[in-house]
């Protein structure tokens, strides 16, 4: 047998033991009535209430559960279930504009329902641990942490001779190719019943385009969109250092040669699968310099030590919110202790990054403003 002919036979086995692993996985979810059984969907349609059940339809439909759980549940067993229109707002998030479109809670019990039972059990497997967006356990400070790690071993490795490639894609959601995403079911969920009603979720994005901010499976989908992207720098190119949360790619790196062939060709990947990048945002920046990542400042000192520092955004915020509840106290619309208490998440905010000189100072701020005495806001 010549090397070839080894290198293929050992390719195949490799293909066999995956596919073998991803049957396996596709057959311990069980079939459509298993996973959209009454059970799961009624303890799922409960959390769909949770925090919003000052709404009307919240409270007819939590009524209602037992019985709106049966017919729902008759109807995607039946093929017969269409999801409802979205309802189209506009939401100001940290200065930015973002276009909402949210599903009535009807189609909001059957989204949890598939995203816990089916897109989560079979898209986690592929999805690199550098990537926690929307991820149980983890999240944006873990992101944080996770980056600092890398910054410390790349210091005990290289010292500071070495680069970080940031990424940015343009309009993540409203773009995404709706082609990949189908690719991804066919590829993943092997149950014909499971992947029409994963299909039918995307198909009735409002405009046929991208996929809506706000709805829980694409939140899903997006997060593992990438996927074979995170896998080509993690597994086939070995940089340790490779990560991002959600659309923003952080990539600690040897040098800013091997950075600058590595956007080049990461770049060239994603745009190939249809993402569009933001290449305005995308920089190369020497690990003797400041960088932000989701609004964080990291800098590697010369000793080895990671600096963070919270958005100063977060600064101005807290001011507006002192002037606003010193009127509202003046007013006795509210008390000292609940304006402290409201003001207390601006602080807790700082005290997770090395910002003890911002804590102090809102500390002072307040004090002033609601106890007495005399400071410049």
């Amino acid at each position: 047998m010549t090397s070839e002919e080894r290198r293929e036979a050992r390719y195949q086995r490799r293909k066999a033991a995956r596919q073998a692993r991803k049957q396996a996985r596709n057959d311990s979810l069980g079939t459509l009535a298993e996973v959209f059984s009454f059970r799961d969907m009624f303890r799922y349609g409960l959390k769909c209430c949770n925090g919003v059940r000052w709404k009307q339809s919240t409270q007819n439909f939590e009524r209602h559960l037992f019985s709106g759980t049966a017919r729902r549940r008759r109807e995607v067993l039946s093929g017969q279930w269409k999801p409802g229109k979205y309802v189209h707002f506009t939401l100001r998030e940290r200065g930015k504009v973002r276009p909402i479109d949210a599903p009535h809670i009807n189609d909001r019990q059957i989204h949890k329902t598939l995203c816990n039972n089916v897109l989560i059990p079979l898209y986690g497997p592929s999805m690199i641990y550098a990537n926690g967006a929307s991820q149980r356990g983890k999240g944006l400070h873990f992101h944080y942490k996770l980056l600092e790690d890398q910054l410390r071993e790349q210091f005990r490795k290289n010292g500071r001779e070495g680069a970080v490639f940031l990424m940015d894609f343009h309009h993540f959601f409203p773009s995404a190719p709706h082609a990949l995403i189908y690719q991804r079911h066919q590829d993943l969920i092997l149950n014909e019943q499971i992947r029409a009603i994963a299909d039918t979720v995307v198909a009735s994005v409002p405009g046929g385009v991208g996929m809506p901010l706000g709805v829980e499976p694409s939140q899903q989908e997006m997060v593992a969109l990438p996927s074979s992207l995170d896998n080509w720098l993690k597994c086939q190119k070995s940089i340790h250092g490779a990560g991002h949360y959600m659309d923003d790619y952080a990539t600690v790196l040897d040098s800013i040669d091997q950075a600058e062939e590595i956007m080049e060709e990461t770049i060239r990947r994603a745009e190939a699968m249809g993402l569009q990048v933001n290449r305005n945002k995308c920089h190369i920046v020497p690990l003797t310099k400041p960088f932000r990542f989701c609004k964080c400042k990291f800098y590697l000192t010369e000793t080895g030590r990671v600096i963070t520092h919270g958005s100063r955004d977060g600064m101005k915020a807290a001011r507006r919110k002192i002037h606003l509840y010193k009127r509202k106290v003046d007013a006795g619309e509210m008390t000292v202790q609940q304006a402290e208490d409201q003001l207390q998440g601006h602080i807790a905010y700082y005290e997770n990054f090395d910002d003890h000189g911002r804590v102090k100072h809102l500390r002072r701020i307040i004090h002033a403003t609601f106890r007495g005495g005399e400071s410049r806001v």
